[in-house]
């Protein structure tokens, strides 16, 4: 089973028709809106941290460090039902996030160092009016999408706890309920990549394998997702109602190769946004991730709750978040609480080029470490305007 799905997206490339229609696209979980041309698309994202470190328990560990976090995303749709759709990651940096991985045992200054390129997703898209399906390699939806988080390092800490890189297969449903919103039910079924796309192409971390255990390294359809998702609303009568949005989700990761139980999670969240003027926006966002037997371990339970706020005025932002990081655990030394807070004042150059002025704060095992550095952001569509009902404020 471990490159069934894989292989039947491939295999379907061959026989799916050649006539082409598009979408839009409007976030990196939504699997029901992709491209906005015929043929081929591509919706790229890059994103540039030039960091320094201002202050850390040691004085070896204040580096200087540039990275990216950077995707590509490439589709190609036959015609108003299939699609195929790719996005390639390339990412690095200690400064960010490792999604549990060890950072370097000796710190130094790096420039674009230690990068990965992963294949993050590969999958078939099957559009059929309210109802889409999907199969393959994808991220599972539970939570807020990261990349809706404000602040130049906003997405690093949510992205850290998603669900990332997995196989298998899922459904949306989407109510259109008019004035009473917009409303998305999204379930998977999945299982951690153990394929030849499992692993890095630049700087070869290996191929992940059953045998080295995990959450969900299973190889069977023995975990899955669920959400919903609402917003669209509309009232003469309420304000608050008008750029509303909530998200609730759920997910078991079934335990691998030597694990102790499975890793169950609940997520509530919610966005708004508002106009406090004719020329000032404000956007509120919140999410409390409650996630029990953490990686499979019995005696670990942690929960994330990120609270932000993003301002724009014209070509200028301001924005930024605060997590609050809770563990509940047998051990002493895991048994602490971390947090991080960042913020940051951007300018749009032109709609697809920003620069950030960001600074964070991370307090980790009870060790503070502060970084300041400008972040610059570019994002374009090919074909030019493909991708119309993206907002790139929002990547």
């Amino acid at each position: 089973m471990r490159n069934l799905f894989l292989s039947f997206v491939l295999f379907s490339l061959i026989l799916l028709p050649l006539d082409s229609f598009s979408k839009g696209h409007e976030s990196h979980d939504d699997h029901s809106d992709h491209g906005g041309e015929m043929g081929f698309y591509i919706h790229s994202g890059i994103r540039i941290h030039l960091d320094k470190t201002l202050d850390a328990e040691e004085e070896k560990e204040q580096v200087d460090e540039a990275s990216t976090h950077s995707h590509f995303e490439i589709g190609y749709n036959f015609n108003e039902m299939f699609s195929i759709i790719s996005d390639i990651k390339i990412e690095g940096g200690d400064h960010g996030h490792s999604h549990g991985e060890s950072e370097s045992e000796t710190p130094k200054d790096k420039f674009f160092e230690e990068h990965k390129t992963i294949v993050n997703k590969l999958y078939l898209n099957i559009n059929a009016e309210d109802f889409n399906f999907y199969i393959g390699k994808f991220s599972p939806v539970v939570g807020i999408d990261f990349h809706k988080f404000p602040g130049a390092y906003g997405y690093q800490e949510v992205e850290g706890y998603a669900l990332l890189q997995k196989v298998g297969l899922g459904g949306q449903y989407t109510a259109d309920l008019e004035d009473a919103g917009t409303h998305k039910f999204n379930i998977s079924s999945f299982y951690q990549d153990t394929s030849s796309l499992s692993h890095s192409r630049i700087n070869n971390s290996g191929k992940l394998r059953k045998a080295d255990g995990g959450i969900s390294n299973t190889e069977d359809l023995s975990s899955y997702a669920i959400s919903l998702q609402g917003k669209d609303f509309f009232s003469l009568d309420n304000n608050f109602l008008d750029g509303f949005m909530y998200q609730i989700g759920h997910a078991k990761q079934a335990k691998g190769t030597g694990g102790e139980a499975d890793e169950k999670r609940y997520s509530v969240g919610f966005s708004h946004k508002s106009y406090l003027s004719e020329d000032v926006t404000m956007m509120l966002i919140f999410e409390y991730m409650d996630i029990e037997k953490l990686g499979g371990e019995k005696g670990h339970d942690r929960t994330y709750t990120t609270y932000g706020a993003n301002f724009e005025y014209d070509k200028f932002t301001l924005g930024g978040t605060i997590t609050l990081k809770d563990n509940d655990a047998e051990e002493a030394d895991e048994n602490v609480n971390d947090s991080v807070r960042q913020f940051s004042i951007g300018y749009f150059v032109t709609d697809q080029f920003k620069v950030d002025l960001g600074y964070k704060r991370k307090k980790a095992s009870n060790e503070v470490s502060k970084i300041a550095g400008i972040t610059l952001k570019y994002v374009f569509d090919w074909p030019t305007g493909g991708h119309a009902g993206h907002d790139h404020h929002d990547h």
